[in-house]
Parts: C-alpha cells; structure tokens; sequence
C-alpha cells in the first residue's frame, strides 16, 4: 500500500497554510491509499491562529507543532514504498533533522522563504541558518520552490520551481471605492517609502486595512483600483494573484520574482515610471482589462499535478491514480 506521510505548517489565519493542509490532503489523496498527516490532532485542537506578528506564524505554537510532529514520526512505523512530503523545509526547522536519523527513501518538500532573504525575520542569524538549511535540502531527492528568482538565491541541484496554487476561495467583484490599496505587512522588507511616500503625496493615502476573513480580505482587495506592492525583497507574493483574482490592476517593482508574475506593462522601474502608470490605470481602467489574462505564470494552474508527476518519476504507486 503507497502512503504518504504529510508534515503541514502551523495553520495560520489568513495565510496560504491555512487552506494547504487540506489542499495538499485533497489533491494527493487521488494517489496515495493512505495519507497520514503528522500533528494533526494537535492543530484541531489549536484556538488562537493570529499572532502579533501580522499574521506572521507564531514562533511558540510553531516550535510546538513541530515538536509534536516529530514525536508522532518517531513512534510511526515505516515502509519502504512510503513517501515523505514536507510542506516547509526553513520554518521551524526541526522536524527535518530527524530524517538523518529516521531515513525515508522517498522524501519531498517545499521552501517558501529561507535565509537568503537579507530582510528575512531571522536575519541576525540567516547565514547560520541557510547553512542548515543547505545541509537540510540534502535530504530530500526533490526540493519545490515557487520561483526562478528563488531557485537562483538558494543555487541548490535537487531544487524545482512550481510556482504557488490558487486559493480555493471565492472571489468578488465589489465596487471600487479605493483608488490604491495595499495589503503588505508595514515592514522594511514589504514597504518601500521612497515609493510610497510620493504616491501619497501626489494620489493621496494608500489605503490598508485588517481584515479577520478570507471573504473580507478578498472584498477588501475587489474594493481597490490598484494593488500596490513596493516590496525589497521577495520571493513569492501570494497577493498578487489574489488581486487578480479579484479584479483589481497590481503595479510592482520590475525585480525579484515580479517578473515572473506581471506582463512589463505592471512593473515600474521608478517611482516616475510608477507615476505615469497610476495616472494612466486611474483615468482609463477600461485599458487594463480582462484582468484574468494578467497573469505570466501558468504554473499554478497544474501546481498539485505537478508535484505528483515529480514524485511519481522516484515512486512507483502499487495501486492506479484514483481521479
């Protein structure tokens, strides 16, 4: 019997973990007999999924989960047709020392950010810390990465770009009452003032707003004319697509993986480029539509797929794929 041994992230509200542990469930139960999800009575029982960190994940409950997880692996006996996919290999961080010394020959897993990013909540540490992380990724026959910009950051042999899935969740077409909003956390590395402080000035206040649903967030993001991202650093922005998704125009910087993402006409190289743009989209919205076309990547569209058929070449399932 092929199962796979699924290690989710700490569920966080609003964020894309929190609808992965049963998107990743749903789309690997069509190939696995058995999926057997570590910690997941733990995160059942969990009450409070904020955290102080605007929606960052909460470092104790994280740790904990991890924790919990690894004490579950331990005690679970294995197979050699098993398969092992790790749904983050930087955040915590513990649970990947344990394959040293509980191997499993067909193992898996995804990077969403790492040390690498030189604004990263771990920079005191992020050169240790990627040290660790490298030898981690050593692990595992595939690492999958959301980005070409990402790939080229960690310049690891076993990586895999396979962008990010679309959120299962319904979308809005509200009337737009924001001329720019803006969902990113008020941080060095997602705020960039050199661009926003003039777009105040000449367009007035980029609106943001807390949101405590995904319905609300995703009205929230219809409402806007325009998305603005000023990020430094980056490596997948999940609100880009789900801007576009929401019939909102996104402008963001032309670097890191925003390239990847947004046909030229969305990206600015200046502030005055930047300028021309938001005068333009603000007087002629109708030149910036269907917005369901604006997206470069067409990597989502298959992203499970995708992850499967990788895993498919090292693994031979027993049983055909149930559709």
């Amino acid at each position: 019997m092929s199962r796979l041994i699924f290690v989710p992230q700490f569920p966080t509200k609003l964020r894309y973990q929190e609808f992965w542990i049963t998107e990743f469930q749903k789309h690997f139960r069509k190939y696995f007999s058995e999926i057997i999800t570590l910690g997941e009575s733990y995160i059942n029982n969990i009450k409070d999924r904020r955290s102080e960190k605007h929606m960052f994940s909460p470092i104790q409950q994280s740790i904990s989960l991890e924790l919990e997880q690894i004490n579950e692996f331990y005690n679970l006996k294995t197979y050699d047709d098993d398969a092992l996919f790790l749904s983050d290999l930087s955040f915590p961080g513990f649970f990947t020392n344990v394959l040293y010394h509980k191997p499993i020959k067909h193992t898996y897993c995804f990077v969403h950010g790492t040390s690498r990013n030189y604004l990263d909540y771990f920079e005191p540490v992020r050169f240790s810390k990627f040290d660790c992380e490298s030898g981690h990724a050593k692990l595992f026959k595939r690492v999958f990465i959301g980005s070409v910009y990402h790939g080229c950051k960690l310049k690891w042999d076993n990586t895999m770009v396979v962008g990010l899935p679309f959120p299962p969740y319904k979308t809005f077409k509200e009337e737009k009452i924001y001329d720019i909003i803006s969902v990113a956390r008020p941080n060095n590395q997602k705020v960039s003032l050199h661009i926003e402080e003039p777009v105040e000035k000449e367009f007035g206040p980029i609106i943001r707003k807390e949101c405590n649903s995904w319905e609300e967030y995703y009205k929230f993001l219809s409402q806007g004319k325009v998305l603005l991202i000023s990020s430094k650093e980056d490596t997948f922005n999940y609100s880009i697509m789900e801007a576009v998704m929401n019939h909102t125009v996104v402008f963001a910087p032309n670097k890191l993986c925003f390239p990847e993402l947004l046909p030229k006409k969305f990206l600015y190289d200046s502030y005055e480029e930047l300028e021309v743009k938001l005068n333009r989209v603000l007087k002629y919205p109708e030149d910036y539509k269907p917005l369901d076309k604006l997206l470069c990547n067409d990597l989502c569209e298959k992203f499970y797929e995708n992850i499967v058929e990788v895993m498919k070449d090292g693994f031979k399932f027993k049983n055909p794929p149930r559709i």
